[in-house]
């Protein structure tokens, strides 16, 4: 293929005649096109046809408005006129673009949750939102700075129970392993709402209610559950809350054990299991001024409550079960239950007839029963060790 320079002589050894000729016969109509042609240099192909005068050119002054050259404006320089306000940008429109902060979001989403207005369906799924929020621990412990406990906890008491089991969500979300949303929790004495959640609704009472059904109250058992857990999981004040208003939290674990709904019943074996092996623990972390001064007050108290391993003997949840323990065609279930009380027989919280009882149930499963279980290899020489 030839190139540009080949291309640009055959255009002017071609042009030549036409352009006399047209030179002739119209010498006084003003300035005629000429092509001029530049011999191969070592100038770049690709700025070979440009002349010194284009302001392009490698070789022609580009220099700045304040230094004279070819690029200089001709009335001198000049600046930029300023940008037009834009009256058609909305605050919307400036939200979606440079977005909002967790806090403003949080706060328009629990708005929304707590306008009885909003369909049921939209203020679910601004608890969802919410909830996803506040899976950020520092969102989580802004909650009390923003005043949102209230809101949140005053949905507990809802005649909705899709609003109810998702306000529970959120509140085990916020405060699973933070002590110090824990700190707010009990500063808000939530646990006694939580705790009236777990009970099963009576005949009388599951009639009146229109919008409560069997499942709608076992579902609302299971997400109470997951927050009475996540409140009470490494929280140093666990004994005292489970002990105060006469051993209620106790009593809830006792009758979770047993309850008649399987989901619920594995996670209060899980709880219970959880429990007694952070009985006799000491909160190694670092604390938050609140929380120090929480448990300070407590401790300093007249009245201590018995500890964790104590508590679940004497009002009975270690009692019950055992009762449980093999009852039920569930492996979940009973791994957890033989967990629980092979740790608490370790620990010397077993009774002599309660520690029979587990041994028997145990042998009676014999190694499949225990594989089938989980509880094969060194959990099962462990539990058996603690059974002897």
């Amino acid at each position: 293929m030839p190139d540009i320079n080949s291309l640009l002589r055959w255009a002017v050894e071609n042009s030549t005649q036409p352009q006399a000729a047209a030179a002739d016969a119209g010498a006084d109509d003003g300035p005629q096109l000429s092509l001029r042609f530049r011999p191969h240099s070592s100038t770049p192909a690709h700025t070979a046809t440009l002349h010194s005068s284009d302001p392009y050119h490698p070789s022609a002054d580009v220099s700045p408005a304040s230094t004279p050259g070819p690029a200089t404006p001709v009335d001198g320089p000049s600046e930029l006129p300023p940008p037009a306000r834009r009256e058609d940008l909305t605050t919307e429109m400036l939200d979606l673009i440079m977005g909002k902060s967790d806090s403003v979001t949080m706060k328009e989403k629990m708005a929304a949750a707590t306008d009885e207005s909003n369909e049921v369906e939209v203020r679910v799924d601004a608890l969802d939102d919410f909830e996803m929020l506040i899976e950020l621990i520092d969102n989580a412990n802004n909650m009390a700075v923003l005043k949102l406990w209230q809101p949140l906890l005053a949905l507990l008491q809802s005649p909705h129970p899709e609003i109810v089991r998702h306000a529970l969500w959120v509140i085990g979300t916020a405060v699973q392993n933070n002590p110090k949303a824990q700190a707010a929790l009990y500063v808000h004495d939530a646990l006694p709402a939580i705790l009236s959640l777990l009970s099963p609704p009576t005949p009388s009472a599951s009639a009146s209610a229109s919008a409560s059904t069997p499942a709608s109250a076992a579902a609302t058992r299971a997400k109470a559950t997951y927050a009475l857990s996540s409140a009470l999981k490494h929280w140093p004040l666990a004994a005292s809350a489970l002990a105060a208003s006469s051993g209620a939290g106790y009593a809830a674990l006792r009758h979770g054990v047993a309850d008649a709904d399987g989901a619920v019943r594995r996670k209060m074996a899980f709880l219970v299991s959880t429990l007694v092996m952070q009985a006799g623990e000491t909160y190694e972390g670092e604390m938050p001024a609140e929380v120090r001064a929480l448990v300070e007050e407590h401790t300093s108290a007249a009245a201590v409550a018995p500890g964790l391993l104590d508590g679940l003997g004497e009002h009975g949840v270690l009692s019950a079960l055992t009762t449980e323990l093999g009852k039920h065609d569930d492996v979940e279930f009973d791994e957890n239950a033989v967990r629980a009380l092979a740790r608490a027989s370790a620990a010397g919280g077993l009774g002599a007839d309660e520690k029979s009882t587990v041994a028997r149930i145990w042998g009676a499963w014999g190694a499949a029963g225990q594989a089938e279980r989980g509880l094969d290899g060194e959990d099962g020489q462990e539990i058996a060790r603690a059974l002897a």
